[in-house]
């Protein structure tokens, strides 16, 4: 009897979980022929904004921060598993690491990117109109328009032709 309680409260768990997940997937502002799929992850819909035809795919995860925007552009793909994060905590040693505050900052991504798999961009970047991020990078500084990265951090490995 015991796992069938068990059971049905995973059960109940995940069907709340989906629930209130879709009610922050509808609260971000998003353009026409834009996809979200059903699993991403977001905080702070209400400072997200996506352009028209752009991808979000499976597993991703959109980290919006009270004074950390995510602006995504048009024509933008995502691969699985993809990372954003407009936060981050803070490092003194004056005091413990739960008490340290939180730093915000804006990601912008501008039209025409492709943001491989398992990639993490963090807060206060901003990735130029037609670049190409290559799966598993952390990207940590600005991308210039029309450049290929990759890497941890990420680094320019070529511009796009």
């Amino acid at each position: 009897m015991d796992i069938v309680i068990r059971v049905f409260k995973n059960i109940f768990v995940a069907m709340a979980y989906f629930l209130l997940n879709s009610l922050r997937l509808a609260k971000i502002k998003k353009g026409t022929n834009t996809r979200i799929y059903y699993n991403v992850f977001v905080k702070e819909p209400q400072n997200i904004s996506i352009g028209d035809n752009t991808f979000i795919n499976n597993g991703c995860f959109l980290w919006g921060a009270p004074e950390g925007k995510i602006v995504i552009g048009n024509d933008v793909l995502f691969g699985p598993s993809v990372k954003l994060i407009a936060s981050n905590h803070g490092t003194s040693r004056d005091d413990l690491i739960r008490k340290n505050p939180w730093y915000d900052g804006d990601i912008i991504i501008e039209d025409d990117v492709w943001i491989g798999a398992n990639t993490v961009i963090l807060k206060g970047v901003k990735i130029g109109k037609g670049s190409v991020i290559a799966a598993g990078a952390i990207v940590n500084k600005d991308v210039a328009p029309y450049t290929i990265v990759g890497g941890i951090p990420a680094r320019k490995l070529k511009d796009r032709v």
